[in-house]
């Protein structure tokens, strides 16, 4: 088969959450984006955590600005496909297996040295949560840098198009 024949097509992305919100700032390539906790946060089970830390009505969220919004647009921004899972595994799956593995070893060693085998036990799951903890930190740095794990601007939105159903935040 002919090299040149061959057409390769890059396939469009897919998008798990999109909200719509306002460009407050751009910054390069960035934009910073001012959408409704309400509505953003609508889907996350964990929802409830954030609202009894305070917080309020809206969110300024940091998104790629493929598109070219300026100031004061309004603008659809979306998380790509399978981010939100992969994050998932990163937030939930590490500290539960740091408790397990933490308290494993804390029994281990308590069983070793002759100690209370609930303390010890106890203690090695503190630790391995608190070890697990700074672990989640430092790999979310690192993850939140590629684009993959960004939000992303993905239209900008006509107020005036009588296509656009949505009421948009202000």
């Amino acid at each position: 088969m002919d090299q040149r024949s061959v057409e390769i097509r890059e396939r469009p992305k897919a998008y798990m959450i999109e909200e719509e919100g306002v460009v407050k700032e751009v910054r390069g390539n960035k934009a910073l984006v001012l959408t409704d906790r309400k509505a953003q946060c609508g889907q996350c089970a964990a929802r409830g955590c954030c609202e009894m830390l305070g917080g309020g009505k809206e969110m300024l969220s940091e998104a790629l600005n493929p598109v070219g919004a300026k100031a004061e647009d309004i603008v659809r921004i979306a998380i790509p496909s399978g981010t939100v899972t992969k994050a998932s595994v990163v937030v939930y799956m590490i500290p539960a297996t740091g408790i397990v593995v933490g308290a494993a070893v804390g029994y281990y060693i308590g069983k070793l040295c002759s100690l209370h085998l609930d303390l010890s036990t106890l203690i090695g799951s503190l630790a391995g949560i608190g070890i697990s903890m700074i672990f989640v930190r430092l790999l979310s740095n690192v993850l939140s840098k590629r684009p993959s794990y960004q939000l992303e601007i993905t239209e900008i939105i006509d107020p005036d198009d009588p296509e656009c159903t949505e009421a948009s935040p202000t």
